[in-house]
């Protein structure tokens, strides 16, 4: 697994549709918008990582965060997240950013945020790890990094992941996979790519990266999303981590 894999499926033309037709669709999750308005303020600058079409800033623009950067590794992807912003008259900027690699500098932004799962779509431990770091550089101390995750101990998951450990242990995991957690599986827009920590992971994973976590809760827990919204993505858990004064 690697990352251009990775970009092959974000790059097909009918997942950029469905990313598209999630701005106005699902839009901006309940959830989102509670720990958003309890965590940044609208003239803070906020950089977003992994943004797609665009789902997440152009909502926080519609609600006033105007000072909002948005960003994603495939350049197809920021193609038509500028093309929307072209239809809706929204000056939003845009940039590819690689986000283990991120091409600003030290101590920029107010807060980071990557939405919907996207730190755990970067394959390989160290990567991951890197983009964190990177995170952590470009944001302001006493400031915050949003991320969602899905969890590898939740009930909903759990017969699947006891029989992926037996496959592990009998080395017959597919040839693809880098780790413990990943998953490649097919689905209806192509083969998807994801790493499936636990919470303990994460928790060593934001140490690591010299972090302090603030809170982390499941999404249910957080709000009853409307249907759209559990049809576009499945329960996840939101981390709040905090770079030290």
């Amino acid at each position: 697994m690697n990352q251009a894999a990775v970009k092959a499926y974000f790059e097909n033309p009918r997942v950029i549709a469905y990313y598209a037709a999630a701005v106005k669709g699902s839009g901006l999750w309940l959830s989102e918008e509670k720990i958003f308005r309890r965590i940044f303020h609208p003239r803070q600058e906020l950089l977003e990582l992994g943004s797609g079409v665009g789902r997440i800033s152009i909502a926080l623009y519609e609600m006033g965060f105007t000072n909002i950067k948005a960003t994603d590794l495939c350049p197809k992807m920021v193609r038509e997240c500028r093309r929307v912003l072209g239809l809706l008259n929204y000056d939003i900027p845009t940039q590819v950013v690689d986000a283990t690699s991120i091409p600003f500098a030290d101590n920029s932004f107010d807060g980071v945020i990557f939405g919907f799962n996207g730190l755990m779509q970067i394959p390989g431990a160290a990567a991951r790890l890197q983009a964190v770091r990177e995170v952590f550089r470009v944001l302001r101390p006493g400031h915050f990094f949003i991320f969602t995750t899905h969890d590898r101990d939740h009930y909903k998951f759990k017969d699947y992941w006891k029989k992926e450990a037996l496959r592990w242990r009998k080395g017959e995991q597919q040839s693809e996979l880098l780790e413990f957690g990943d998953m490649y599986n097919d689905t209806e827009l192509g083969k998807l790519f994801i790493h499936v920590p636990n919470v303990k992971e994460i928790i060593s994973l934001l140490k690591d990266g010299g972090f302090l976590v603030e809170s982390n809760i499941l999404r249910s827990k957080l709000a009853n999303e409307p249907l759209k919204v559990r049809e576009f993505a499945d329960e996840c858990r939101f981390w709040i981590a905090l770079k030290p004064s």
